[in-house]
């Protein structure tokens, strides 16, 4: 018995019921959420496939998955004998899933899937798709509740304070400078639905999504009150008086349409679009004047303050402290042969949990060796651990949530000799990653003007990677935070002093090996003169780069200098938090090359 192909089948009857001809299955939640709670993972329950991004749709007798290039490798694997096609997406020649359903489907269609957890960005993006053919949207029904027995009920875990020393600023204050953003942008009342903001704006964090500190809320901040939409068993009577206290009025989280219908007539309500989902944007009454733009405390959260910037940091000097001891028992067990990907995800996360300020993982350890590392989300499992040897490489993506910042930090190691096709592998990622830590920019620059800098390096070779080279980073949040990036694409937001980014470039040969260094970066200021004013990158995370496999002749002579200027920073950081044999090992992986 095939579970996956029973479940599509069970989908398909359901489908017939409602006289729906395709259904949409998405990845997100109903605050369109990167990482989910395990009552909204119907994607990963339908098809088999475990990463984070991707839609899967369901037809009469075909379906897809659509994901992106970090995930082609792993979706082959887990989609096989499902019934399941994979489309790669954003590769040429491949359809988008609202261009295929556009092409495949018969006209007058019908198209379904649960609003609640698509956004009307994306509504009316398949809106515009099906137009030609008439293709009607059905947004009401969630068959997947039909079917799924045993469906994990919603997240109940109580919310708790991020106190003020670590935020840096209360919540009275934020409400306060973003009233005066509302006013500049003449709207009365702003709806927020993303976790992460909601969570940073109010000044709590919650344990309702793995690896992300966020809580299920919804938010309506006007120019003289603040809701919060949450479960009230959520939140402890000091939680309710210290936000009472603040201003912020706690309501039911069901409850947010109630409070919609009573907000005056013809007053404005700032919405973004490309988080609202479908059913919520149902609530809001005709009589409300919609506005719609991007979250204003998306950008506000951004813009790390200082002292959030101080404790930022001393975090990553921690999280250092972590890496080395890490890569110290790595040296030494390694040789032993009883390392595996998984014992040494253990291991690592037994060393941060050490730290002061722990509170949990910050994403699921990526711990590939050789192929493995080529996945780019890989995620070992007992059936496909592997014991680490003196081949090849091994690639260690980690990060940690601590109450004064989130990390996130690639390292790649080997154990014995590499061919020189590895070397110069390795040698063109590294020369990548320096490139953009080195960059010095015009004030209002975008991530896509800086991002062509780390493949600069892999494009001479005729190389390249199939995602973007860097993403913010929220602050005791989610290791993945926007709107700032580098990337291919455009994103129109500039990159502005406060705001931390990581670095991230690498090469992935399927079947052989993958290969990354990632640290994270804080954007500062630089010069002003005549020409303007310039900014640059500070380098914040903390912990050796692996300098056996470069090729010395490979790197400028620039190169080398802010490597071995790096390791000099490293070794002078952390070395006051070590013991003597910590230190000694510290020492001789931090040398000049």
């Amino acid at each position: 018995m095939n579970l996956i192909s029973d479940r599509v089948q069970a989908l398909r009857e359901q489908m017939k019921q409602f006289k729906i001809s395709a259904y949409i299955i998405p990845s997100t939640d109903p605050h369109n959420s990167e990482y989910v709670a395990e009552h909204w993972q119907g994607r990963e329950w339908i098809s088999g496939f475990t990463g984070s991004s991707g839609t899967v749709v369901i037809t009469e007798n075909d379906g897809g998955l659509w994901t992106d290039g970090r995930y082609f490798i792993q979706a082959e694997q887990q989609l096989e004998d499902s019934g399941i096609r994979l489309f790669k997406d954003q590769t040429q020649a491949v359809p988008t899933f609202m261009e295929w359903l556009a092409e495949t489907l018969k006209k007058e269609a019908r198209v379904g899937f649960d609003g609640s957890v698509v956004t009307i960005a994306q509504t009316r993006k398949m809106e515009e798709s099906f137009k030609e053919k008439n293709i009607q949207i059905v947004s009401e029904h969630d068959l997947l509740d039909l079917i799924w027995e045993n469906r994990p009920t919603l997240p109940n875990k109580k919310i708790f304070l991020h106190d003020e020393k670590f935020a840096g600023k209360s919540s009275q204050q934020k409400l306060e400078e973003l009233r005066e953003e509302m006013k500049k942008q003449k709207v009365d009342h702003h709806l927020i639905t993303t976790l992460d903001d909601i969570a940073w704006l109010y000044n709590f964090r919650g344990d309702d999504v793995s690896f992300c500190p966020v809580a299920i809320a919804n938010a309506i901040v006007s120019l003289d009150q603040a809701y919060l939409f949450i479960d009230p068993m959520k939140a402890s009577q000091e939680i309710v008086k210290k936000l009472m206290a603040e201003g912020i009025t706690i309501q039911p989280y069901n409850e947010i349409g109630l409070i919609l219908n009573n907000l005056p007539d013809g007053d404005s309500i700032l919405i973004s679009p490309q988080n609202l989902n479908q059913k919520l944007h149902h609530q809001i009454p005709e009589k409300i004047n919609i506005v719609e733009g991007r979250h204003l405390t998306t950008l506000m959260k951004a813009v790390k303050n200082p002292i959030e910037i101080a404790h930022y940091k001393e975090c990553l000097r921690r999280d250092g402290v972590a890496m080395v001891q890490f890569m110290k028992w790595l040296d030494e067990t390694v040789p032993m042969g009883t390392v595996t990907e998984l014992s040494a995800e253990k291991q690592l996360a037994a060393f941060r949990r050490q730290q002061e300020h722990f509170f949990d993982l910050s994403f699921n350890t990526i711990a590939g060796y050789k192929e493995h590392g080529a996945m780019m989300h890989y995620a070992a499992t007992a059936k496909t651990d592997v014991t680490i040897s003196n081949e090849g490489f091994f690639l260690v993506d980690s990060g940690g949530l601590y109450f004064d910042g989130t990390t996130d930090i690639t390292r790649t190691f080997n154990y014995g000799p590499l061919s020189e096709a590895e070397k110069k592998d390795y040698t063109l990622v590294a020369r990548g990653n320096i490139s953009l830590a080195k960059a010095k920019f015009k004030k209002d620059s975008r991530g896509m003007n800086l991002d062509v800098l780390a493949r600069a390096p892999m494009w001479a070779e005729g190389i390249d990677y199939g995602c973007g080279t860097g993403h913010g980073v929220g602050f005791f949040l989610n290791v993945h935070e926007g709107p700032q990036n580098l990337s291919q694409k455009l994103v129109d937001v500039p990159l502005v002093p406060g705001m931390v980014i990581t670095n991230e470039p690498g090469i992935y040969r399927a079947g052989k090996h993958g290969i990354r260094i990632e640290n994270i970066m804080l954007v500062v200021e630089d010069e002003k003169n005549e020409f303007g004013e310039f900014h640059r990158f500070e380098t914040i995370t903390l912990a050796p780069i692996n300098t056996k496999p470069i090729i010395k002749e490979m790197m400028t002579g620039n190169e080398i200098q802010w490597l071995n200027d790096y390791h000099q920073r490293v070794y002078n950081e952390l070395s006051p938090r070590l013991n003597e044999e910590e230190n000694k090992w510290l020492f001789e992986n931090t040398k000049v090359i």
